[in-house]
């Protein structure tokens, strides 16, 4: 399953505002997100199901780990650019803008300790996470045209799917 086109995308946020009155819109948070998976600065990488206005994340590796909630939010696009998620819960709203709309390309990896990763790529970026599923992760993030593993990526990834 695929998530609609207007998704697909680097996305900038641009704040959190939280029910419980905190905000943040000085963090940066990217959220990288292909045909079917996402990566997300914060810490976390899987796969992305959206049905009708609701998103859900499901990641699969995450550093430091997340509850155990389900990770959904309600999203309102404003034009091509810009979104509004609001958690399911009504715990949160986001706003983000779309700095890059694509074309964006992505593997899912696997090796045999059981490690995964995922390699999302755009025109002039990728990003790049990996990790046991339970154990740590680790994510980099380059700028340029850098469609390849990264440095300390280790060796004997085998591309498990891709959104190409």
């Amino acid at each position: 399953m695929t998530v609609p086109r207007e998704y697909i995308g680097l996305w900038r946020r641009e704040g959190i505002w939280r029910s419980n009155g905190s905000s943040d819109t000085t963090t940066l948070v990217l959220w990288f997100q292909s045909a079917r998976w996402h990566i997300d600065s914060r810490g976390f990488a899987g796969a992305t199901v959206v049905e009708g206005a609701r998103c859900e994340w499901r990641p699969e590796i995450a550093f430091p780990a997340l509850g155990p909630g389900i990770d959904a939010g309600t999203m309102r696009f404003d034009g091509a650019g810009k979104v509004e998620e609001t958690g399911i819960d009504g715990s949160y709203r986001e706003q983000w803008l779309r700095i890059d709309a694509g074309p964006v390309h992505a593997q899912r990896l696997e090796r045999d300790d059981g490690a995964l990763a995922w390699l999302i790529t755009g025109a002039e970026w990728m990003a790049w996470a990996h990790g046991h599923p339970g154990g740590t992760a680790q994510f980099s993030i380059a700028k340029g045209d850098a469609a390849t593993l990264p440095p300390g990526a280790g060796s004997g990834w085998r591309v498990s799917a891709s959104d190409d």
